[in-house]
């Protein structure tokens, strides 16, 4: 540190200017580390989103994963052979930005022809089927098992969310400062 005195002081640089790039210098040694936990956080929120069944093979036995397994395959074959069935218009509708979720989904709903409807429907009543009968395959303790795994991952993008907020305050704040500088 007296180096650093030293250095500073022949170029006749007063210890309040020294003070004050120290403190920069620790800001942005905190915003960096900062931002690497944050990175670091959302990668294993990421690999959570992408693996979320991680720890369901703790929970459930291997008949009833491959049950979901069957079961997921079905819903994705049957959602693939809706997708196949939209005309050239219903899919242009899909694919406007100009819409948001809602009004795209409204306006897509309105062009559905009643075999596309009769469809619709089919697939929810196999999805609500296959709920029930995995439902039905889950023991008491499995069940509260998998309520209090819920609640967990819940907690977790809150914990996450309130974390992503404060960060992004806190660098609104930061850009308000320096650019009042």
């Amino acid at each position: 540190m007296t180096w650093i005195k030293t250095f500073y002081h022949t170029k006749g640089l007063t210890s309040r200017i020294l003070k004050i790039n120290i403190m920069k210098f620790l800001q942005s040694l905190c915003t960096i580390i900062a931002l690497f936990v944050s990175v670091t956080v959302t990668a294993q929120d990421a690999d959570q989103q992408q693996n979320p069944d991680r720890g369901m093979e703790k929970i459930l036995t291997p008949e009833q994963l491959a049950l979901l397994e069957e079961q997921n395959e079905l819903v994705k074959s049957q959602r693939e052979a809706f997708k196949n069935s939209l005309s050239d218009e219903q899919l242009a509708i899909l694919e406007n930005k100009d819409l948001n979720r809602r009004e795209r989904r409204e306006a897509l709903r309105a062009t559905f022809n009643q075999d596309q409807l009769d469809m619709l429907d089919t697939h929810k009543a196999n999805v609500k089927a296959l709920k029930e009968s995995f439902r039905e395959s889950l023991t008491d303790e499995q069940k509260s098992k998998l309520r209090k795994r819920r609640q967990r991952i819940k907690e977790k993008k809150q914990q996450l969310n309130n974390k992503k907020r404060q960060v992004k305050k806190r660098v609104k704040k930061k850009k308000m400062k320096n650019g009042n500088n």
